[in-house]
């Protein structure tokens, strides 16, 4: 009888293993690189390997899904890769060393590129804006182009100092070397040129953590910017400004770590510096959730089996539809857990954080604070909810005031429907609708107040009543 041990790939201790393998193929390349030698004008490729990989595989183990990791182990493998071809290109001149002095050569391109996108992601691994999406497009034309070129011909062996042969070609046409220098120098003049353009935008519309992040990585620049210049001015060479460039993702992988060290603690301490207005604390919830488990959206949901949202991040300006407590448990696109008071569901938290991308043991600890004090946020809803409808004569002899449309009217509000789905479910006009809202809210004694969620609270005072 044969006994199969089945493991989820989803498991963190699984998601782990990739990350560790990657970065064990690097070291194991670096240091062959190494027995061969120690040659100062490739020592760079070799610690930026080491660099990369190693900070890749922790940001991948301590973020699972977060897309700097990954590009951070790609960038790591193909420097590892560079470095060990050079090594041996440099310093061997037999025949079947020719194709490792080849892969030392052609993949400075996706090296380039993989590290434009690396700065163009940083911190959150997404790109600034949907306006840069062109810019990616246009990054990866260039780099195949380059990449082709470079695979084809021997148009970068003698800056790279290779003396191994073309597994293709001897030699480069002119033409080809014409088309080499009008494209690759230049984009990867563009490619340095994006570092700082992408670093710029992302300060521009950061703040709190996401500024101390870039403010980390451009020390972190300064300072090999001033290596390069100390070493160009004192000893005429780049050397010493390339090694210090290993410091590069080594600032950016703390950086992004401890980044969510701050966030976390900027979502547990949210409550102690919110207001008391019920929207203020529903909205400041699911923003503090969204925040530090860097998702791109977060909801705050009221409710047992029907569910309404009364906290959304970021604002969308409009109602959401309600729905039930199944389906947000069981949508795969989000991580949601319901909010348990008294033994009883009273709302649910959930935020879009697909199910192949689960939160780490640290993510998960964080979550689970936010939804104990989700608890005290509808708690806080409800009274606030049933006190500003008991203000003046009784509750009931108010609910009873409503005209049959009114009570109509709010019943599809407790649904979750905007002003213009009550429109389309009762096949009548906005200007008929509004005036029937604006009613509703003056009989049951919710007066205009821009810190108050009338809607909500006329919600919370018809289910419950």
């Amino acid at each position: 009888m044969a006994i199969v041990f089945e493991s989820d790939p989803r498991d963190p201790a699984v998601r782990a293993v990739a990350p560790l393998a990657v970065l064990s193929a690097s070291v194991v390349l670096v240091v062959f690189g190494f027995a061969r030698g120690v040659w100062a004008s490739n020592l760079h490729n070799g610690l930026l390997a080491l660099a990369f990989s190693a900070v890749g595989a922790h940001v991948a183990f301590h973020r699972p899904g977060h897309r700097l990791g990954h590009l951070f182990l790609l960038t790591g493998t193909a420097e590892a890769v560079m470095f060990w071809g050079r090594q041996v290109g440099h310093s061997s001149v037999d025949g079947a060393d020719r194709w490792w002095g080849w892969l030392g050569v052609w993949p400075i391109a996706i090296t380039l590129a993989l590290v434009t996108m690396s700065v163009i992601c940083f911190p959150d691994g997404r790109l600034p804006s949907p306006r840069w999406r062109p810019v990616v497009w246009a990054i990866g034309i260039v780099t195949a182009m380059c990449t082709a070129l470079s695979s084809a011909w021997p148009v970068e062996y003698r800056s790279a100092g290779v003396v191994t042969t073309h597994p293709f070609a001897r030699s480069t046409p002119e033409a080809i070397e014409t088309l080499w220098s009008g494209i690759a120098h230049p984009s990867y003049a563009a490619f340095q040129v994006l570092w700082v353009v992408a670093v710029v935008a992302r300060w521009r519309q950061a703040t709190g953590t996401a500024r101390i992040q870039l403010g980390v990585l451009a020390v972190a620049a300064g300072v090999s910017v001033a290596t390069l210049l100390v070493g160009l001015a004192a000893w005429r060479t780049p050397v010493p400004g390339l090694l210090s460039a290993a410091l590069l993702p080594v600032a950016a992988g703390w950086a992004v770590v401890q980044g969510r060290h701050l966030a976390a603690y900027a979502a547990l301490s949210w409550l102690s510096r919110a207001g008391t207005s019920t929207e203020d604390l529903a909205t400041g919830l699911a923003r503090a959730g969204a925040e530090a488990l860097d998702v791109r959206s977060a909801i705050l949901w009221v409710g047992d089996d029907v569910l309404h949202a009364v906290g959304v991040w970021p604002e969308v300006g409009q109602q959401i539809e309600t729905t039930t407590l199944e389906l947000v448990l069981s949508d795969p696109r989000r991580r949601a857990a319901a909010v348990i008071d008294d033994g009883h569901v009273v709302g649910v938290l959930d935020v879009a954080r697909p199910g192949s991308h689960r939160l780490s043991a640290s993510e998960q600890r964080v979550f689970d604070d936010l939804v104990a004090q989700a608890r005290f946020v509808v708690a806080h809803l409800v009274h606030a909810g049933r006190t500003a409808v008991d203000d003046g004569p009784d509750r009931e002899r108010r609910i009873s005031a409503l005209t049959p449309r009114e009570n109509e009217v709010l019943e599809l509000m407790a649904r979750g429907l905007s002003n213009a789905a009550i429109c389309r479910e009762l096949h009548l006009s906005i200007k008929t609708i509004e005036p029937v809202v604006s009613s509703i809210f003056t009989k049951l004694g919710l007066h205009a107040d821009s810190t108050l969620n009338r809607r909500v609270l006329a919600v919370v005072a018809y289910l419950h009543e």
